[in-house]
């Protein structure tokens, strides 16, 4: 059975999955010890769902003011692109019926307004970032939120990511998990970690969504 016709909800990772990143978002994962898949595995334990509350499902506020004065700075200077097809798959996903959601270790405010400058925003039904709900990845809150909120079966959700981090985080969900190759991972790491599907890039993951 084809990605199409198996799974209902589509949860992405935003950074180096949909869109490309900046050298800020590049060396903040080295700051976060969850993105070391070895030191997620072996703590394990932290990374439990916290609560469901729906009040934390993302909105337009700006936030911490500071960040926003330097961010809307920073992104004149340094401003990410979507990956080649990601509108497309975004829009065949939709025309198919599928719900859309994101779920992003991104600032709260940078993801609204990185969607929203990018075109992505009116493709998703949900989105979440993680410093709304204080639970980093691979702690899969976030994504169990969101499923809560569309109701639908575990077995019909996938979290598509870039990182083995990512895959971490489905799998603590419940749900599966795809990743593709041409973000933060390499293919030989991600293939490691053992994803439901892995793609080389999001342009194949795309042309396999028929």
């Amino acid at each position: 059975m084809s990605l199409l016709g198996k799974y209902d909800l589509f949860i992405f990772d935003w950074d180096g999955t949909l869109s490309t990143s900046t050298l800020l978002v590049r060396l903040s994962r080295f700051l976060r010890p969850g993105y070391n898949i070895d030191y997620a595995v072996s703590h394990i334990s932290k990374y439990t769902p916290g609560s469901l509350d729906m009040k934390h499902l993302i909105h337009e506020e700006k936030g911490n003011a500071a960040y926003a004065r330097f961010y809307d700075f920073y992104s004149i200077l340094f401003s990410p692109k979507l990956k080649a097809d990601t509108l497309e798959m975004l829009g065949k996903l939709k025309r198919s019926g599928k719900k859309l959601a994101i779920f992003s270790d991104s600032n709260n405010y940078r993801l609204m307004s990185e969607m929203r400058k990018l075109g992505a925003i009116s493709y998703m039904d949900t989105a979440i970032a993680a410093n709304s709900i204080h639970r980093y990845k691979p702690d899969p809150t976030g994504i169990l939120m969101i499923i809560k909120k569309h109701r639908i079966k575990k077995s019909r959700c996938i979290y598509i990511g870039d990182m083995a981090s990512d895959i971490l985080t489905a799998r603590l969900a419940g749900i599966s998990s795809c990743c593709v190759a041409d973000g933060f991972g390499r293919y030989e790491e991600l293939k490691r970690g053992r994803p439901s599907y892995l793609f080389s890039s999001l342009s194949s993951l795309s042309n396999a969504l028929v």
